[in-house]
C-alpha cells in the first residue's frame, strides 16, 4: 500500500527550498581603497600626456603643498621625492623611446644614402662597360658611316650623350645585317637602367645591388 501521510517527503522539499534561499546569484566585488598616493600617481599620468616636464611638475607640487591642497597637504617628504623620482622617470622613458626612434630614422636614412650611392656606382660602371662593348662590336662590323674606330670618343657614361653623336660619321646608313650592335646600342639608350643588365624591372635591378 502506498502511504497517503501528507509529511511523507516534506523535509527534502523544505531542504530544496532552504538550499534556494541561500544560493548566492551575483558575486560581490571586493571596494578597493585609492590611497593620496594613487590618485597623485594617477594625476601623473595626465600631466604626462599633456607635456609637463619634470622641474614644471616639480614646482606645480610644491606650490600645491605651499597651498594646502587636499591631496598635498600630507605629503611627507618621502611622499615628495617619490613623485618626483617617478615623474623624472616617465619623461626620460618618453624621452629614450624618441631618441631611439630618431636614431632608428636616422640609421634608415643613412641606410638608403648608402643603397643609392652603390646602386649610382654600379650603373655607372655597367654602362661604361657597355659603351666599350658597343665600340668593340662597332669596331669589328663592316658597318659604314660610323666611326669604327672609336677615335675622340670616351666611355665614360657622364659623357655619353656628345659621345653618341661622334659614332655616327655621316655617309651610308648600316645595312639590316649589319646592325648587330644595335641590340648594345639600346640597353645603353634605354631609360630603363635595369636594360643595362638584361633585368626587366627596378626591383630586380634593386635585389642585385642588395646581393653586390
Amino acid at each position: 500500500m502506498f502511504n497517503n501521510n501528507k509529511q511523507v517527503g516534506r523535509t527534502r522539499v523544505n531542504w530544496n527550498h532552504d538550499s534556494k534561499k541561500t544560493k548566492k546569484t551575483h558575486v560581490q566585488q571586493k571596494k578597493i581603497n585609492e590611497t593620496q598616493m594613487d590618485k597623485l600617481y594617477q594625476l601623473q599620468e595626465q600631466f604626462f600626456k599633456e607635456g609637463m616636464n619634470s622641474l614644471e611638475y616639480r614646482n606645480y607640487v610644491q606650490e600645491k603643498i605651499n597651498d594646502k591642497m587636499f591631496y598635498y597637504r600630507k605629503l611627507s617628504e618621502e611622499d615628495f621625492s617619490k613623485l618626483q623620482q617617478r615623474y623624472r622617470r616617465l619623461v626620460q622613458e618618453k624621452e629614450n623611446k624618441v631618441n631611439e626612434l630618431l636614431e632608428s630614422r636616422k640609421r634608415n636614412k643613412r641606410q638608403k644614402k648608402l643603397f643609392k650611392e652603390k646602386k649610382k656606382k654600379i650603373i655607372y660602371e655597367q654602362k661604361k662597360k657597355m659603351i666599350g662593348q658597343l665600340f668593340k662590336v662597332i669596331s669589328e662590323s663592316n658597318v659604314q658611316g660610323m666611326n669604327k674606330k672609336g677615335i675622340g670618343l670616351s666611355d665614360d657614361p657622364d659623357l655619353w650623350k656628345e659621345t653618341k653623336k661622334g659614332l655616327f660619321a655621316g655617309g651610308r646608313y648600316p645595312e639590316k645585317a649589319d646592325k648587330k650592335w644595335i641590340k648594345v646600342y639600346q640597353k645603353i639608350e634605354s631609360p630603363v637602367s635595369a636594360h643595362l643588365f638584361d633585368f626587366h624591372s627596378h626591383d630586380e635591378l634593386n635585389q642585385h645591388v642588395l646581393n653586390c
